[in-house]
């Protein structure tokens, strides 16, 4: 019988500082292990990237448990089951979940969600529809709340999350200020996104001169996932009863400090201008997953929305792509393309 080889992208160096460098990972080819029952086997298609593995592959487990050296880097995907002992999930189906970095992956069916691959590119399932979009639509339509004239201010404007929680936010009615990073992503948030007012921390003018400019009347509504010194910047321009809500401190992922520096400060101009400041996870959620998918793709369709997303061809640059996502310039959904997917 012949012998099934998987590529897998596996961490084998951690680093607390900055980026990882290509030298923290390896590219290995070993056999696929017969699936069990309740398992399926996915060939993956796409993979997102997504900050958050980075705080497991720091080398302490001050922020979160550390992947154990040699693993696969784990990470979100999306592809097609090619072999099935899950029957609600039979071979040709297309699912989404945690798939790793590797070309096929042994799953536990349950912890997969099917994918419809007629209502929009498979690919935004990782995106508009998958924990990105939904992000965004529960930060901006559940938690944020912004009311017609409202002054909302999102950080990281021009990634997965950003970009789509600008577009709602235009939707009520709000002015929206845009914090990017580069021209380019500039250009995209004016041009595509239709922002009100973009704010660029790459440029020489300090952060806090731009926003007073693009904040005359203050900030009603403040979208974060960046944090550190963007977000104290952001919070001294807060009005009395503003919402604030953090879903990621991805200024603080690649830092050896990165735990001393998610310490809140201003909390004394949090209690003279009552403010609500709310953290944020995704799974809080997941029981209006499916309603918040369907609406999310309707406006899709209708154009309501937009899906920017900027993919890299290759498991072996996975790292490059992971990398990217630390640095400016980038924008939309950052996502790997693995050859089953020309297929």
């Amino acid at each position: 019988m012949k012998t099934t080889l998987n590529r897998s992208v596996r961490l084998t160096a951690y680093c607390a500082d900055g980026p990882l460098p290509s030298s923290c990972f390896a590219l290995d080819e070993a056999p696929v292990g017969e699936i069990e029952d309740g398992q399926v086997l996915v060939e993956t298609h796409y993979l997102s990237m997504d900050p958050f593995p980075r705080l497991r592959m720091r080398g302490d487990d001050s922020m979160a448990p550390q992947l154990p050296l040699g693993s696969v880097v784990i990470g979100r995907g999306v592809g097609q089951v090619v072999a099935s002992r899950a029957p609600a999930l039979p071979v040709g189906t297309y699912v989404a979940g945690e798939l790793g970095w590797q070309a096929l992956a042994r799953v536990d069916g349950r912890t997969l969600r099917a994918v419809d691959p007629t209502l929009a590119p498979v690919s935004t399932s990782l995106g508009l529809l998958g924990p990105s979009g939904l992000t965004a639509y529960f930060t901006v339509m559940h938690h944020g709340k912004p009311r017609e004239g409202e002054t909302v201010v999102i950080s990281g404007a021009a990634g997965s999350v950003g970009s789509v929680s600008c577009q709602l936010a235009k939707q009520a009615g709000a002015r929206v200020v845009a914090i990017v990073g580069g021209q380019d992503q500039a250009h995209y948030l004016l041009d595509e996104i239709r922002a009100d007012v973009v704010v660029d921390h790459t440029i020489a003018t300090p952060l806090a001169v731009q926003l007073a400019r693009a904040c005359p009347q203050g900030v009603d509504v403040f979208l974060d996932g960046v944090g550190g010194s963007l977000h104290e910047a952001v919070m001294d321009l807060l009005n009395v009863h503003a919402r604030a809500v953090v879903y990621g401190v991805i200024a603080s992922y690649g830092r050896a400090d990165a735990a001393s520096e998610m310490v809140p400060s201003r909390l004394y101009q949090l209690i003279q201008k009552r403010v609500r400041l709310s953290g944020f996870l995704i799974a809080d959620h997941a029981d209006e997953f499916a309603s918040a998918s369907a609406e999310l793709s309707l406006w899709l369709a209708q154009g309501r929305v937009r899906c920017a997303e900027s993919i890299t061809e290759g498991l072996e640059n996975a790292p490059a792509a992971f990398a990217a996502l630390f640095t400016p310039g980038r924008f939309g959904k950052q996502l790997v393309r693995l050859a089953a997917a020309a297929r």
